[in-house]
């Protein structure tokens, strides 16, 4: 018995090399969390949101990413939420400005570096919103940098892609594990196997080995059962770091529809509050008029005679552009068979008349010549020489007179034969009427109008201002003119006339406004808008502090201790960025302006139980809010809904 119990004492002290070994094995574990970084972030204490507009053929639309924790981890669960709506150019009345998509966009997991997708599809899920999509407690299957990339199918089968960066770093935690089970499992297997080795080395038989080898697979079994689940998960939640309180990392939503916001979310949501007040905004008075020349640039050009009318050089159109002194017509006055033959006997007359004369003057030519010679040879003709030379002078002066006589009617026949009289515009300007046909004639002596040509470079528009809106007009106040069916820029009028004759069925007045037509952006006769600025003091907010949803419109108003209530508002103007509250608000409100948009798309309130509500039918007092997940704020932007009533 002695014998056998020296035996069994020697088998038990450990070599001096297993219990170096053991000791390295121990350095190594405990060393290992500090080597493997195991205190980093856990899970889920942050979250990356993006938000992009896609711009495609049929609309835009709003794509919101969100994946919690920020920095993913390989094989640990992560959240992927994923929002889309549809922009609306015009608020609807009863949907707001947004729409949800309904169809869900197909999600890939690409290598930022090489662009080989890693996963192709992603298994989004439909969330109770419509246009919220989830995937929950997904493990990335490896650490590294990712894109995520989501395509989008519009109705019109175009397909629009945004590609988001995601870096999922490496499971320290499971690493951590792996070291140190690996560490026990080596000292117990190295101690089992020194063991048999021993019983070995003295000659012992095989059956002496089962007890060791049992003894050595039941300590490496037990050892890494109770590491893997009671010790190191003890170590690593002991490492983690505090997380902070739900109440101060969380959106409240309270009883009464208002929410509560911690500091820190208020400046993760980029809150800014501004208080409402009194600003000077310009109210505007619409109306509709038409565009008219103006009398002192316009002309209406007459045929100055009868006759047959013609273009002067080429034919002319209404809307063609003419210049002061440019030759329009020819009013051609020509002779009828009658006149022309009355006027040809007058001129055989005239010639005849004229040949008469000529021989009488040539006939007394020759008798003062003849009369002078015999004057010469003697004085006693020296009487016939002045009777001769009497009748040669008159002989003469008739034909002279008779010659300007054919000379003159020459140039009446070919005035009269036909007669042309061009007619010149009389200014720069536009013809806007033409009131005779071509070769028309003009049978009576009267003058008639021919064209009515206006100059455009100045205009005045003619409208009619309700007479409620007259009051607030003066003379000589700028306006604002645009063209009836387009948003180009305006010109600038001044108010020329306002007049005093109310239209009795419309209860209208007449208004004259005179615009500097630059570059001719209005056509005569066309319809223009007129703005009429009149700028008062009222109580304003600024403009993106309004949450629009069509049917309804709400400010978030201030409360004590970070307290936001949703009020409904009524406004009026809307101009230079700020927006007029009729009714809802008072001077000195502090409201919510930048992120008012993201408390809109919190969801509302669930409603209140029959059971939370008092015998008289109001809500009981209770100690608590009902709080929002802890999830951080920017997550539940995806959730669009409109917000709580007050």
């Amino acid at each position: 018995m002695k014998i056998a119990a020296s035996r069994v004492l020697q088998l038990n002290p450990l070599p001096r090399g297993a219990g170096i070994l053991s000791g390295i094995l121990l350095i190594l574990a405990t060393l290992a969390p500090v080597a493997l970084q195991a205190h980093e972030e856990v899970p889920g204490a942050g979250v990356q949101s993006f938000t992009s507009i896609l711009k495609g053929k049929s609309g835009d639309y709003r794509l919101d990413l969100m994946y919690s924790p920020s920095l993913p981890t390989a094989g640990e669960p992560a959240n992927i939420g994923v929002g889309l709506k549809r922009l609306l150019v015009t608020p609807d009345p009863l949907l707001g400005s947004e729409v949800p998509v309904t169809a869900p966009p197909d999600v890939a997991l690409v290598d930022q570096k090489t662009k080989q997708i890693v996963i192709e599809r992603l298994p989004l899920a439909s969330e109770g919103t419509a246009g919220d999509f989830e995937l929950t407690d997904y493990e990335f299957p490896d650490d590294g940098s990712f894109l995520l990339r989501i395509v989008v199918h519009t109705d019109d089968g175009e397909s629009l892609t945004q590609e988001y960066p995601i870096s999922v770093k490496a499971n320290a935690g499971a690493r951590f594990r792996l070291w140190v089970n690996l560490a026990v499992a080596i000292l117990i297997l190295g101690l089992t196997a020194m063991q048999l080795t021993k019983i070995r080395a003295r000659g012992g038989e095989a059956a002496e080995m089962v007890r060791p080898a049992a003894i050595g697979l039941v300590a490496l079994v037990s050892a890494v059962f109770l590491m893997d689940r009671f010790i190191l998960g003890a170590v690593l939640d002991f490492r983690k770091p505090i997380v902070q309180d739900t109440d101060a990392s969380s959106v409240i939503t309270n009883e009464d529809g208002s929410y509560t916001i911690a500091a820190t979310v208020q400046k993760e949501l980029g809150l800014t509050l501004v208080e409402a007040k009194e600003v000077s905004l310009g109210q505007m008075v619409n109306a509709y008029g038409m565009v008219e020349g103006r009398p002192d640039l316009t002309a209406v050009v007459q045929a100055p005679l009868w006759g047959r009318i013609e273009f002067s050089k080429g034919p002319l159109a209404v809307g063609d552009t003419v210049k002061k002194g440019q030759e329009l017509v020819h009013v051609i006055l020509e002779l009828n068979a009658l006149e022309r033959g009355l006027m040809e006997a007058k001129d055989v007359d005239i010639k005849g008349a004229k040949k008469r004369a000529e021989d009488r003057r040539n006939a007394a030519r020759l008798e003062y010549d003849r009369i002078k010679a015999l004057r010469a040879s003697s004085p006693i003709y020296e009487a016939d020489e002045a009777w001769a030379k009497q009748l040669f002078d008159q002989a003469t002066a008739d034909y002279n007179e008779i010659v300007r006589q054919d000379t003159t009617y020459q140039a009446v026949m070919k005035f009269r034969d036909p007669r042309r009289t061009p007619v010149a515009s009389p200014i720069n300007g536009v013809i806007t009427t033409i009131d005779f046909l071509p070769g028309e004639l003009n049978l009576t002596a009267e003058y008639r109008n021919l064209f009515t040509i206006v100059d455009p470079s100045q205009v005045w528009v003619r409208a009619q201002v309700v007479v409620s809106d007259v009051s607030r007009l003066k003379d000589g106040k700028s306006v604002r003119v645009y063209p009836a069916s387009s948003q180009s820029k305006p010109l600038t009028g001044k108010i020329r006339w306002i007049g005093d004759t109310i239209d009795p069925v419309n209860r209208t007045a007449p208004v004259l406004v005179d615009v500097s037509n630059e570059g001719r952006v209005f056509a005569l006769g066309s319809f223009a808008r007129l703005q009429f600025e009149q700028a008062q003091k009222v109580l304003a907010v600024p403009e993106h502090a309004v949450v629009d949803e069509g049917t309804s419109r709400w400010v978030y108003v201030a409360r004590e201790q970070g307290t936001f209530a949703p009020v409904q508002v009524e406004l009026g103007i809307k101009q230079d960025g700020w927006w007029q509250v009729t009714s809802g608000l008072v001077e000195g409100d502090q409201v919510i302006a930048k992120g008012a948009a993201l408390l809109g798309s919190l969801p509302k309130p669930p409603p209140m139980p029959p059971e939370a509500l008092s015998p008289d039918g109001h809500p009981e007092e209770m100690s608590d809010s009902a709080s929002v997940p802890a999830a951080p704020a920017s997550r539940q932007l995806t959730e669009a809904s409109s917000p709580a009533n007050p």
